[in-house]
């Protein structure tokens, strides 16, 4: 067989300068992205260094910046502010998250960030003092180091209220009442959120937080909680125990109080210019004139339309407890009314225990137009090559 030299010749020229290319690309490249973009994912390649404070990484879910320093916030040094979308927002969490820790170099191929859980009783222990922010500064120096090493980890901030609110917050507007859920046994004390007084410490605390951390690359989303009691879930009320019910009423709790906070802890978040925030949906639970426990799920579809009414393409809406099994018809409204709103969304799935399907709950979310799911304690048992199609799934129905 006669061999076509001249076409060999030609196709070995194109290779040499194709790889040429590339070679030049990634060399040229800023040295705080260096990897591949997919849509909303960036897969890191090896070779990339930190930037200075305050510097934002990629799209996505990634975030590469430098050591946080004394102020991650304040952009020191004259570095540039956040890489943004073109709305002004930053790209919200598109994949999979650790809803407790950061997770293991095993996972950083298909994880896309971890929550940072602090209650406001260790961020602010005295009125008006200074925040005590270290263990979300070191959350940000951990999620650079990784990013640098070809992670692509962001950061969810998630401020408990209710029961993890200060003393001094409990007692605004008299003493707090006690909240217990029946279910799993937990339980304290509980501020009275719904009066003027705790709503505008609760605001003048996001205030500062978002000054400082506004303009932060790897803190993506914050999570809505002034009226929380005992889970950071806004509009669960533990109905189903008589004592909180009455301790409630006692306290001075009213229905329409009681929906004014939920509109007024939307509002408290406006002042997060560029970072998202998270609103935790349930079929809203209230105490009924009767004293009775009633649900309401009109309601939350309500603040559905409120929440993106306020803060527009900031507001993130969630659920914290989904499942393969289900949670009756009014959650079944409730999910077809969140993903009927459309991007961006996110789940934190319920426990291992209770979840039921683990890959099943996956693709529920999926299904439902998801963005991003806080995994389970223990979704290690699940190995990552099993994770990586659903991480596909979730960043497909990001929108930056």
């Amino acid at each position: 067989m006669k061999r076509n030299w001249g076409m060999s010749i030609v196709a070995a020229v194109l290779g040499v300068a194709v790889i040429g290319l590339a070679i030049w690309d990634y060399a040229s490249s800023p040295a705080t992205h260096k990897g591949i973009e997919l849509g909303p994912l960036f897969i890191p390649l090896p070779g990339g260094v930190s930037a200075g404070p305050g510097t934002a990484g990629n799209g996505g879910s990634s975030g590469h910046s430098g050591n946080p320093g004394g102020n991650p916030g304040g952009n020191p040094g004259g570095s540039p502010p956040p890489v943004i979308g073109s709305d002004g927002f930053k790209f919200p969490i598109a994949g999979l998250i650790d809803r407790g820790r950061m997770p293991s170099s095993a996972y950083y191929g298909v994880m896309d960030g971890w929550v940072v859980n602090v209650s406001w009783a260790n961020l602010q222990p005295t009125p008006g003092g200074a925040l005590n922010t270290s263990s979300i500064d070191q959350a940000i120096a951990q999620a650079r180091q990784a990013n640098a090493r070809g992670a692509h980890l962001a950061l969810k901030l998630r401020v408990f209220a209710g029961i993890g609110a200060p003393n001094w917050a409990k007692n605004l507007g008299g003493p707090p009442f006690t909240a217990h859920d029946n279910s799993s046994g937990a339980g304290g004390t509980v501020g009275r959120f719904w009066t003027a007084a705790f709503g505008q410490a609760y605001a003048s605390l996001q205030s500062q937080l978002a000054a400082r951390y506004d303009s932060v690359p790897e803190i993506r989303e914050v999570v809505i909680a002034r009226c929380m009691t005992i889970y950071d879930e806004p509009m669960i009320r533990q109905i189903s125990d008589p004592v909180t019910i009455a301790s409630m009423l006692a306290a001075g709790y009213t229905t329409a109080a009681d929906q004014a906070c939920q509109q007024q802890q939307i509002q408290a978040h406006a002042v997060w210019r560029h970072t998202r925030s998270d609103l935790a949906l349930n079929p809203y639970q209230y105490i009924a004139p009767n004293g009775k426990g009633a649900t309401n799920e009109a309601f939350t579809e309500q603040m559905m339309s409120y929440c993106r009414q306020v803060l527009g393409g900031r507001c993130i809406l969630e659920n914290n407890s989904l499942r393969s099994g289900g949670l009756g018809p009014s959650y079944s409204q409730m999910y077809a009314a969140i993903h009927a709103r459309g991007s961006n969304i996110s789940f934190q799935t319920a426990t291992m225990a209770r979840i039921g399907s683990f890959m099943g709950t996956l693709g529920l979310a999926a299904s439902y137009g998801a963005a991003s799911v806080e995994l389970p304690s223990g979704y290690q048992i699940v190995s990552p090559v099993s994770l990586a199609g659903f991480r596909l799934q979730l960043a497909a129905n990001a929108r930056a």
